[in-house]
C-alpha cells in the first residue's frame, strides 16, 4: 500500500527494539508525521486507542457466543504480549460473571530472559513512556523477553492488564514454547484452522482447561493467522509433533 518498512537492528530485534525505533523516528519529525501502534503499550491515548478500536473483538465474540448457545462462556482465554487482542476481548466481559485469563508466554522456562511472563515474573516500572510491570534484571534494567511468537516477546505489558491483575479480576497464566507448539498443530489438524503461534498460546491454555473440565464453555480468541507461521513450525516442530 505504499508503506515504507524499516526493519531494527539493535539489541535482540524484537519488539522492544520495534518500538525504540518507531518513537526515535516519530521525535525527528513529530511536526510532520503521526504515531501510530500495533499493541496497548506506550504512553496515553496510544493504549486507549488500540484498546477502543480491539474492543470490537469481544463485542461481536459475546453477542455470537449468547446468539450461539444461549448463554456467557465459563471461561474467556486469549494470548497476551503487549495485550491488543486480548484487552479487546476482555473489555466486553468485564461487568459479566465470567472467569477471564490472560495467557503468557513462558517461553523455555521461568527464569528472567527465558520467557516474555510480564505479569507472572514482571516487576513495577517504567517503559516507553508508561507504568506498568515489566521483566526486569537483578539491577533493575529491563530484560529480554523470549517466546517462540514474535509478536509476545514484549518485555511488559498493557498498563489496563496491570491494572486489571492489581484488582484480581484477570487471571495470567503461562504456556511454554512446547505446549504452544502442540497446540498449533493439533487445532490445524482436528480443525482445519491454522492459529498464530501467538494464539496457540490460548488454545493450549483452554485444552488444559477442557481435560480438567467435566462440562462448560471456553472462549478463546485467536489473534491471527498461522500462515507467517507454517514454515518456521514445520522446520522447527514439525518431525517431533508429527512422532507424537
Amino acid at each position: 500500500l505504499g508503506a515504507t518498512i524499516v526493519p531494527t537492528y539493535e539489541g535482540t530485534q524484537t519488539l522492544k527494539e520495534a518500538v525504540d525505533s518507531a518513537f526515535e523516528a516519530y521525535k525527528k519529525q513529530r511536526k510532520t508525521a503521526f504515531y501510530c501502534m500495533g499493541s496497548t503499550v506506550g504512553p496515553h491515548p496510544f493504549p486507549l486507542i488500540v484498546r477502543d478500536f480491539q474492543e470490537i473483538i469481544g463485542r461481536e465474540a459475546r453477542e455470537q457466543f449468547l446468539e450461539m448457545t444461549g448463554e456467557l462462556p465459563d471461561i474467556v482465554a486469549a494470548c497476551v504480549g503487549g495485550g491488543s487482542n486480548s484487552i479487546g476481548t476482555f473489555e466486553a466481559f468485564l461487568n459479566d460473571p465470567v472467569k477471564i485469563v490472560g495467557v503468557e508466554a513462558l517461553g523455555k522456562g521461568k527464569e528472567i530472559g527465558q520467557n516474555a511472563a510480564s505479569v507472572t515474573y514482571g516487576k513495577e516500572g517504567i517503559l516507553h513512556g508508561f507504568k506498568t510491570v515489566l521483566l526486569q534484571n537483578d539491577d533493575g534494567s529491563v530484560a529480554d523477553a523470549s517466546s517462540i511468537a514474535s509478536g509476545l516477546d514484549y518485555p511488559g505489558v498493557g498498563p489496563e492488564h496491570a491494572f486489571l491483575h492489581s484488582i484480581n479480576r484477570i487471571q495470567y497464566e503461562t504456556i511454554s514454547d512446547e505446549e504452544a507448539a502442540e497446540a498449533f498443530f493439533l487445532l490445524s489438524r482436528l480443525e482445519g484452522i491454522i492459529p498464530a503461534i501467538e494464539s496457540a498460546h490460548a488454545v493450549a491454555f483452554a485444552i488444559k482447561c477442557a481435560r480438567r473440565m467435566h462440562s462448560g464453555n471456553i472462549l478463546v480468541t485467536l489473534s491471527g493467522r498461522g500462515d507467517k507461521d507454517i514454515d518456521y513450525m514445520l522446520e522447527n516442530y514439525g518431525s517431533e509433533i508429527i512422532k507424537k
